[in-house]
């Protein structure tokens, strides 16, 4: 499985330089806006690359199941270039082009329960996507719960998924290496939801479908700093009275840069979290007991105290009732 890894690496250290040069060549950038932190235009076809190196590998190895990964992957990075180069898709659109993409996959497998798992793969090309707003921050995200997710289903035998897993990994290292701070690519939304997708169809594949009541939330553990990202900015947007799909300032990544960490500190403090959260995942998916889930309540109330502190949500206030004399 090694060399999976490898030459998943190596594609993605060829295709990207490669696709940064193309970029420039085609004037295809992320330039700077008021959401943005690039202070500068910088290419954005970051995702074709990672795409090609997960699936020519992949072939070259001949992953079983390959077509439900090929046709899903390619459903949602065209949607994804669509809304990289053509000005941008709607909310709606870009959810039926993920809609599309997963329901191709799972038509395509053996799920054991294709609407819990379509909930499950759309909300974390969602969360992947949302929390895609700072160098290397998305990538190194995927690349840690990958590892996690690696040890897990090799211990449980799924060593098919433990090889693609190997392969997304090379691919994310690879990648990594431009797109970290300074990123001279950036991932787009055609990389960030090929990433969620990718790394939710090979969770579905299987610990999800091996049991999907106890593994589903130490998924959600894995991903919490994503997760939890998502989860606040529904609050605030509820709070604020705005749509949920109301793009803002105040997420992760933002709140911390407005503390004076700089885009290196911020991805590292990511993957730190990202990494002890991961490590209590394996833990309990080793022991396999019900009662050590009273830990996530103690896990959801610490990250959520913290993410009040730095500015991600406000406490709920009650406005107080007007008198009339």
């Amino acid at each position: 499985m090694v060399e999976q890894l490898l030459v998943g690496l190596g594609l993605a250290l060829i295709f990207t330089p490669a696709l940064v040069f193309l970029s420039v060549l085609l004037k295809l950038y992320e330039h700077p806006n008021e959401r943005r932190i690039n202070s500068t235009p910088v290419p954005t076809a970051g995702g074709l690359g990672l795409y090609a190196a997960f699936l020519i590998t992949a072939y070259w190895y001949k992953h079983p199941d390959l077509l439900a990964y090929f046709v899903g992957a390619t459903i949602i990075v065209l949607t994804g270039l669509i809304d990289d180069y053509r000005g941008g898709l709607s909310a709606g659109k870009k959810f039926l082009g993920q809609i599309a993409a997963v329901i191709a996959f799972l038509a395509l497998s053996s799920s054991p329960n294709y609407v819990i798992a379509a909930i499950f793969m759309v909300s974390v090309i969602n969360i992947t996507n949302f929390i895609d707003g700072l160098d290397g921050l998305a990538t190194g995200i995927i690349l840690i719960a990958s590892v996690a997710l690696l040890f897990w289903t090799y211990t449980f035998g799924f060593v098919d998924i433990a090889g693609l897993l190997m392969i997304l990994i090379g691919g994310c290292l690879g990648f990594l290496a431009f797109n970290f701070h300074p990123a001279k690519i950036f991932l787009g939304d055609t990389g960030a939801m090929f990433l969620g997708f990718t790394f939710a169809a090979l969770a579905n594949d299987s610990v999800l479908s091996a049991d999907m009541a106890f593994n589903l939330p130490l998924l959600v553990l894995i991903l919490a700093v994503p997760t939890l990202d998502t989860f606040c900015a529904i609050v605030r947007r509820v709070q604020k009275g705005v749509p949920v799909y109301q793009a803002d300032c105040q997420h992760f990544h933002h709140c911390l840069l407005e503390l004076g960490f700089g885009q290196r500190q911020v991805a590292l403090i990511a993957y730190m979290l990202t990494l002890t959260a991961s490590t209590l995942a394996l833990f309990l998916a080793k022991f396999q007991s019900w009662n050590l889930f009273l830990v996530l309540p103690v896990v959801a109330v610490i990250f959520l105290y913290g993410a009040r502190r730095i500015g991600m949500i406000k406490p709920f206030t009650v406005k107080p009732e007007r008198r009339v004399f």
